[in-house]
């Protein structure tokens, strides 16, 4: 499978549990084409007395991807219940048949087993969803870890019900999880570990028929610096794409920040603008772009 480039790459990344009807369907893109990846969860979205089911599931449409190879496919990673289904997932030999790993649970005490059973030529997105991730030692720590020993890390998802679940919460109907204690930790999160190279997951919003909660909880994922994020539901995907699109006039002002004579400071749009401390900033308007396009007109966008 070809590796993702940048964890933008995922868009909305949305769960499918091993023992769906039409697991081959989804995944191969033919039931829904707007899919960019999957994640095929033998965790949460499987009763303990479904394992086995999944389980031989999960290895009959390993098989028939590698007999029915197709490129176009959404990307796929494999959600497993613990280390223990990992390395039984990674000895059947069809590893090439699949992006990579999502990795529940994880956190300084698991790493170690997770490096010893993971093979190297799979990206792997651990999943921050434990009581040691309100501890701010403990991830310091855990970037540590992750930055020298743990190389093929695409991108960390939060979970954000399980953390929630740690404070015997549940997310309210009407609020974003950033109206939540996650919310502090995940702009913790994003303050420690994207300035260190690596990429976040936002939390799914579970409750898919608000599509206005979802559009601004986005936002507030944007302006945590985070550009993907779990869908629970197909609803969902095509309203968190459009969320990435970028505005025309981000696009033009990024090409003049990035451009080979740029003025030191300018102005643009009423603002102020400095290559040196937003070259960043342009450089993923440009990845988003190159990913989810321009936003479209208003009047285009009603007459599609």
């Amino acid at each position: 499978m070809k590796a993702l480039q940048h964890a933008i790459e995922l868009g909305a990344t949305m769960y499918i549990p091993a023992t769906h009807e039409q697991l081959w369907e989804v995944t191969q893109g033919e039931k829904f084409s707007f899919i960019q990846s999957l994640a095929v969860c033998l965790e949460d979205a499987v009763l303990e007395k479904d394992v086995q089911t999944a389980m031989v599931n999960l290895k009959h449409l390993l098989q028939r991807r590698l007999d029915e190879p197709n490129l176009k496919a959404p990307a796929i990673f494999i959600r497993p219940r613990n280390v223990e289904m990992a390395k039984h997932i990674v000895d059947w030999n069809l590893n090439q048949t699949y992006n990579g790993m999502i990795l529940p649970k994880f956190n300084t005490a698991s790493l170690q087993n997770w490096m010893d059973i993971l093979p190297a030529n799979l990206q792997y997105m651990p999943t921050l969803e434990t009581k040691e991730i309100f501890d701010v030692s403990h991830n310091i720590e855990l970037y540590q870890a992750l930055k020298y020993d743990f190389h093929k890390t695409l991108c960390l998802r939060i979970g954000g019900n399980d953390l929630l679940s740690c404070l015997n919460l549940r997310r309210p109907k009407n609020t974003t999880i950033y109206q939540t204690p996650v919310g502090l930790l995940i702009s913790q999160l994003a303050g420690l570990f994207i300035p260190n190279g690596f990429q976040l997951s936002s939390p799914v919003c579970e409750h898919f028929e608000n599509i206005h909660l979802l559009k601004q909880e986005i936002e507030q994922d944007m302006n945590n610096g985070i550009y993907t994020k779990t869908a629970i539901h197909p609803k969902q995907i095509e309203h968190i794409h459009q969320s990435f699109q970028v505005q025309a006039e981000e696009f033009q002002e990024a090409q003049l920040i990035l451009a080979h004579d740029a003025k030191s400071v300018f102005k643009s749009h009423g603002s102020m603008i400095e290559p040196a401390t937003h070259k960043n900033w342009a450089e993923m308007i440009l990845l988003r772009y190159k990913t989810f396009g321009l936003v479209k007109p208003q009047h285009m966008a009603k007459s599609v």
